[in-house]
């Protein structure tokens, strides 16, 4: 690969990774999906480039579920899971194919397309149980955790250092919320009052 593209490759991921990450400070969620849009746009650009396709259509599965969120309006569940659902067999199957056929079959190919499944499935098992906030929250950190580690090993391989920075530095953030989300469980377990025994009754 020529040095100048992958270059080029880098900047534009390093832009687009700064793009999402200063998404993380809008509070509406309009505006996070638009800047997280964007990112993807130029992350599917700079992944084209650097020839790390079967990352690039990980990108692209995702940009389409978040075009999807942001002109979908629904507050029930059934629409958003069957979108999540076709979105991880899309990865998935498209995912191998283009690794097989454009990638030599490379096993780090496969990163990206384990990062966006393992996730995807724990972000469908949190909005379908009905599990408590924090322990709903602590299922999206595992899967956010071994997503960007897959991703940040990928950038690697790829050598597309932006992907492997921006994901190491998440992966420390992710580890430290799910510690704190144990503990939290942990104190709240802790601090539950016992349960009460009744009486018997006399007759």
């Amino acid at each position: 690969m020529d040095d100048t593209v992958l270059l080029i490759a880098n900047i534009i991921t390093f832009v687009g990774s700064t793009i999402a990450t200063v998404a993380a400070l809008f509070k509406a969620k309009r505006r996070v999906l638009l800047c997280q849009s964007v990112n993807h746009v130029l992350e599917i650009v700079a992944q084209g480039m650097s020839k790390a396709y079967s990352g690039m259509v990980q990108e692209i599965i995702t940009l389409i579920y978040n075009v999807v969120v942001l002109f979908v309006k629904s507050t029930k569940k059934a629409p958003k899971i069957i979108v999540s659902v076709l979105c991880l067999v899309a990865g998935l199957v498209l995912g191998v194919v283009i690794n097989v056929l454009y990638s030599d079959n490379v096993w780090y190919g496969y990163l990206p397309i384990a990062a966006a499944a393992i996730y995807t499935v724990f972000v469908i098992i949190a909005f379908l149980t009905d599990k408590d906030e924090v322990k709903g929250d602590l299922l999206l950190k595992i899967g956010l955790l071994i997503n960007v580690a897959c991703w940040s090993v990928y950038g690697w391989f790829v050598r597309l250092y932006p992907v492997m920075g921006f994901n190491a530095v998440a992966f420390v953030f992710a580890a430290i919320s799910v510690v704190r989300i144990a503990l939290t469980m942990k104190r709240r377990k802790e601090s539950a009052p016992p349960p009460s025994e009744e009486l018997p009754q006399g007759e």
